[in-house]
């Protein structure tokens, strides 16, 4: 998360709090060789990692150093990638066994294809659909792929182990194969160990630090200097100076921070003498407690700084940064909750010490701001509609709902009169309720989100994805007639979607439709003859029907299978065709299963092997279980069949 007063006009030199983008290629300056280091190993290795603490510019780097010294006719290189999920990515179109990790990262990588689209692909098959490109020679190009910010892997609320693994395994599998990919990797400090542990790397990772003094003075001068104005002799020295550590480096977000506000706007051509940068320091603390407070203590900043002080502990009286040099760890953080140590570390106020399991102010130029009582001048700064989406994106990441709420509320008030916005903001609220559990506020919000979709121009995709979302809650529901209808409507409107097609005929099968079911499947891999999703339902409704032939030959296509209910669908089909000892061995466990139609696949394997005890405990289990959708007319005439068995006593 990044401090909303990152906002700077595009014509500044300075781009503030936030990080660069690979437009912002000109104005970043000082990491040359760090850039042209990373380049060379990335295009030398199949895997090259980037680490450092959070904040030192790892993210910049990559945008707006390393991308622009990629050759796009040597090199086919996606967008930057992250395995957190945008809010124009619905979170009900993660639900339902998908990897929710694998889902971001390819929306990231193709962020014009509909979402739908990806939902059902693998890393390897998202590859596979992109045509490959030849140099001159005719030799296919390296595909230059980026995951920045790892560190979300292993932080996200709904972190689910094997949908991390999933991911990796899913990586792994592209490094193997025959696609020339070249992958790099950015993540903090704090979870090097865990990428390290599970890549492949054949170089040690590079470690991105501070500013040295001379790179400091160089990314201070030179982007002023590109608009016609310079400093006076000595003046970016030393505000490069005061900024520095002992060590004599500068943390770039420290730089940008004094820059952005103490030389705005250059009105003269020579930039004279400067006072110091404690005020611009003061203000971006000032800035910081009041989100956190906001969300966390009631809009009461002096209360977090009050506990602040309990808890770090601090003089009298900091009247110079250089009075404490080395600010103090704390393994006891009582006062202060996990959510607000995180938010605080979010915004470079706070870092964790690994080593230590404690936590210390992020850099002692803060210590003066964060100690000191007295309001700042200018009162609260104004926060931006689409600058509350990103907090409320980042709170949903981190499991914070309410406070995700909050600001989609203030934010969709003040963007009233911005459809467009108003309806990414509503999608927000929608994820916001659907993972909160509560469907019917999910509904509400992601039909409002399309209704304001529909009536902006070139919406088609976006509101076709609403609508897909919003027929899976409402199928999850047991709405089944009304997820019909929404998903109709999309059909409609991405009539090449072959996703959409695939939930249209789910909730097809599961209302009884099992002909059209079919048909809707036939018709989609007619027209995309290779779509995994339509492949696996088409299996999977086959082999229920008791059409093993062909559900063998459609889930064949979509190996490996890795949901339990296309395993089981493998398994019954093995069995219908005559193998019941593969069949038996096929079935995935059915301890933690929940879904009807996957136990009573198992089920059915059980009785063609003849352990009618098995397959009468399954029967009864998928009869009663109550994860929705319930199990299909059709299915729940088969588990009463097969229930009505007494199991054999042992």
């Amino acid at each position: 998360m990044r401090s909303s007063s990152s906002s700077v006009p595009d014509a500044w030199p300075y781009v503030g709090t936030r990080a660069y983008a690979r437009a912002d290629d000109a104005r970043f300056v000082g990491r040359e060789t760090e850039a042209a280091e990373v380049a060379a190993r990335w295009r030398a290795d199949p895997i090259t990692i980037v680490h450092g603490p959070r904040g030192v510019g790892k993210s910049s780097l990559i945008a707006a150093g390393v991308l622009p010294l990629l050759d796009s006719y040597s090199a086919d290189v996606l967008p930057i990638g992250r395995v957190s999920r945008r809010s124009s990515v619905p979170a009900a179109l993660a639900g339902g066994g998908r990897n929710s990790f694998v889902l971001a990262l390819l929306s990231s990588w193709a962020p014009h294809e509909a979402p739908t689209h990806l939902s059902g692909l693998t890393i390897s098959a998202f590859l596979r659909t992109r045509p490959l490109r030849l140099d001159a020679s005719g030799a296919p190009v390296p595909i230059m792929a980026v995951v920045d910010q790892v560190e979300e892997l292993f932080t996200a609320h709904d972190r689910q182990r094997r949908h991390c693994e999933q991911l990796i395994e899913q990586i792994f599998a592209v490094l193997d194969g025959d696609l020339p990919f070249h992958l790099l990797i950015a993540v903090d400090d704090d979870h090097l160990d865990e990428v390290v542990r599970h890549s492949r790397v054949t170089t040690p990772p590079y470690r991105l630090g501070p500013l040295r003094r001379e790179q400091a003075v160089a990314a201070c001068r030179k982007p002023l200097e590109e608009l016609g104005h310079t400093f006076a002799p000595g003046v970016a020295e030393g505000l490069v100076d005061d900024l520095a550590d002992a060590t004599g480096q500068v943390e770039p977000l420290l730089l940008q921070i004094a820059c952005t506000a103490l030389l705005s706007p250059p009105q003269p051509e020579l930039i004279g003498d400067l006072d110091g940068p404690d005020e611009a320091i003061a203000a971006y603390c000032r800035r910081q407690l009041e989100e956190v407070a906001a969300d966390h203590f009631h809009a009461d900043p002096e209360k977090l700084r009050t506990r602040l002080r309990e808890t770090f502990g601090s003089p009298e009286v900091v009247t110079s940064p250089k009075a404490v040099t080395s600010p103090e760890v704390v393994t006891e953080t009582a006062g202060l909750p996990a959510p607000v140590l995180k938010a605080l570390a979010d915004r470079y106020v706070l870092a964790r010490v690994p080593d230590a399991s404690g936590w210390r102010i992020w850099h002692e130029r803060l210590l003066p701001a964060l100690f000191q009582g007295g309001a700042l001048p200018g009162g609260a700064v104004r926060i931006r509609p689409d600058e509350r989406l990103r907090l409320a994106e980042s709170a949903v990441l981190a499991g914070e709902f309410e406070v995700a709420a909050r600001h989609g509320r203030l934010a969709l008030r003040e963007a009233r009169h911005d459809g467009r916005l108003s309806a990414a903001i509503e999608s927000l609220l929608g994820d916001v309720a659907y993972l909160r559990d509560d469907l019917d506020e999910a509904v509400t919000h992601y039909r409002r989100a399309t209704q304001l979709y529909v009536a902006q121009p070139g919406t088609d995709v976006l509101a076709a994805t609403l609508l897909t979302a919003t027929g899976r809650v409402l199928l999850r529901q047991g709405r089944t007639d009304e997820a019909i209808r929404k998903l109709q409507a999309a059909a409609r409107r991405s009539p090449d979607d072959s996703a959409i097609q695939t939930e249209l005929a789910w909730a097809l099968w599961y209302g009884g439709h099992e002909r059209t079911a079919v048909d809707v499947l036939d018709d989609a891999l007619m027209r995309e003859g290779n779509a995994p999703e339509a492949l696996q339902a088409r299996g999977e409704i086959l082999s229920d029907l008791q059409r093993p032939a062909g559900a063998l030959r459609d889930l064949e296509r979509v190996r490996p299978l890795q949901q339990p209910s296309t395993r089981a669908a493998y398994a019954l089909a093995l069995a219908l065709s005559g193998d019941v000892h593969m069949a038996v061995r096929a079935i995935p466990p059915m301890e933690t299963v929940q879904d009807g139609s996957t136990l009573l696949r198992a089920a059915r394997v059980m009785e063609a092997a003849g352990n009618h005890d098995e397959a009468v405990r399954l029967a009864r289990r998928a009869r009663q279980s109550t994860t929705s959708p319930l199990l299909p007319p059709r299915l729940a005439a088969e588990a009463d069949r097969l229930s009505v068995t007494e199991p054999r006593t042992r």
